[in-house]
């Protein structure tokens, strides 16, 4: 494999802490469940990687690329081919007025986003917040098994794996039209009303301008609502024997 290969991944990944492993991640949803990890809200499907991007540990790509498509590997890595030793300098103390500025609420034990950065609150006391900015496993070794279940191929099956990796919603519900001039990706109307694909979007093109060097035409369709048909207006002036009359007669002729 070689630069600029997308491929799918299936991986699970655990840490070894007291030469106990404990699994961390995983991408296929069974191994969440019978590990006791599983989230509801998390779609578990092969993860899309493109080598050469850093999108995963270097000593990682490094094993991928010498794998064979649909074998299973393990792989070891120590703190410094993974995610570093543990920086102190990464432990920063803040202010309630940074939370309440940013609308945060700390709380030990929470992951939050602040000024860019992710960080895990580590304690809250009257006058100040601990965060911690080290990556949650740093300073750990860690255990890789994966299998690359493909690479992908096709310009269409590309831009679909592109979408997947900026997006990862709605996936089924994206139209892509391949012309000879031009690439056109009909958004569905669930990304219209959300700032996430506003963002999303920007990436995803990125993305395939390194393998489609032609016009992408991004198309939302905002089609007018559907007009309430008219209400028959009722006769006022009829007394309840004769609207009856009447409505049997409608009946009758229909």
């Amino acid at each position: 494999m070689k630069d600029g290969d997308i491929i799918r991944l299936d991986y699970t990944l655990w840490y070894v802490e007291n030469d106990k492993e404990e699994i961390y991640d995983t991408t296929i949803e069974q191994v969440a469940k019978d590990n006791g990890i599983h989230d509801p809200n998390k779609r578990y499907a092969s993860e899309v990687i493109i080598l050469g991007k850093g999108m995963i540990l270097e000593e990682l790509e490094k094993k991928i690329r010498e794998s064979e498509i649909g074998k299973e590997y393990d792989v070891y890595l120590e703190p410094t081919q993974a995610y570093g030793e543990r920086n102190s300098d990464l432990l920063k103390i803040h202010s309630w007025k940074e939370f309440d500025r940013n609308k945060i609420v700390p709380e030990p034990g929470k992951y939050i986003t602040l000024n860019g950065n992710k960080g895990k609150v580590i304690s809250v006391s009257p006058g100040r917040i601990l965060v911690d900015y080290n990556h949650p496993l740093a300073g750990k070794k860690v255990h890789y098994r994966y299998t690359v279940k493909e690479i992908v191929d096709g310009l269409e099956n590309k831009t679909k794996a592109m979408i997947e990796l900026g997006y990862n919603k709605d996936l089924d519900k994206f139209s892509i039209k391949i012309y000879d001039d031009r690439m056109e990706i009909i958004v569905p109307d669930s990304c219209k009303y959300g700032g996430d694909w506003t963002v999303a979007k920007f990436y995803i093109i990125g993305f395939i301008r390194d393998f489609f060097d032609k016009p992408i035409n991004i198309t939302e369709i905002y089609n007018p609502p559907e007009k309430a048909k008219p209400m028959e207006k009722e006769n006022r002036n009829e007394n309840p024997e004769e609207k009856n009359n009447r409505e049997n007669v409608e009946e009758n002729k229909n």
